[in-house]
């Protein structure tokens, strides 16, 4: 019995242990930390939410999410499968049987789900700041107006192109199933600059400009 109970003691331990390090901020904000061996946003990270939304993200051990197509990394953890159900993984030695579980998004946590043919944005393009004050619930085509630049792009500005035949940087846009090509520029400011006119005329507020110096 006292063995028992020592493994109980021991199991709530770690749970405890296994809980993100934090820290409430007199800004109104909290700060979790998180360290990972992500692949592609790997070390420390710190995520930000409103002290407010405590209550409900205080309960879970978060941690990093990203492959090679996010831009940024979120913050998400395992949750009970709504569904409910088992499955069976291979253990050490042994078979284990565990509760079916799912992906939660912490900016779906606080948001809500979006609904269908929507997103939750954040805004700043930072994952990892889910202060309600960044998170949007928007299209899929405003969301696309709001992404930053394609990794591996032969620019570092977003809807310019390196065009090796011609010599020159092409700009160009898309708005949903339309595509407009604004020209071809010896300078790669010129043609960002001319991204973000059209941007502007497409979309407003809605638009990521180019920050061009």
């Amino acid at each position: 019995m006292i063995a028992q109970n020592r493994r109980i003691q021991s199991f709530r331990q770690l749970g405890k242990m296994s809980k993100n390090k934090y820290q409430h901020n007199d800004d109104g904000t909290t700060h979790i930390f998180v360290e990972t061996k992500n692949k592609y946003f790997p070390g420390k990270h710190i995520i930000i939410i409103d002290t407010e939304d405590w209550g409900k993200v205080k309960e879970h051990r978060w941690r990093i999410f990203g492959t090679a197509s996010c831009t940024y990394p979120y913050a998400v953890t395992n949750i009970l499968h709504p569904d409910g159900g088992w499955y069976v993984r291979p253990g050490t030695g042994r078979r284990v049987r565990q509760r079916r579980q799912t992906t939660l998004l912490l900016h779906h946590l606080i948001m809500g789900k979006p609904q269908k043919g929507k997103v939750i944005d954040h805004w700043n393009h930072s994952g990892l700041d889910n202060r309600r004050a960044n998170l949007k619930e928007i299209t899929y085509a405003q969301n696309n107006q709001n992404s930053r630049s394609v990794k591996n792009s032969t620019s570092q500005y977003k809807g310019v192109y390196w065009r090796k035949d011609r010599e020159k940087w092409r700009a160009r846009i898309r708005d949903q199933y339309k595509g407009y090509l604004l020209g071809y520029y010896t300078c790669e400011h010129q043609a960002a600059l001319a991204y973000n006119k059209k941007a502007l005329e497409l979309w407003g507020e809605y638009a990521l400009l180019n920050d061009v110096e």
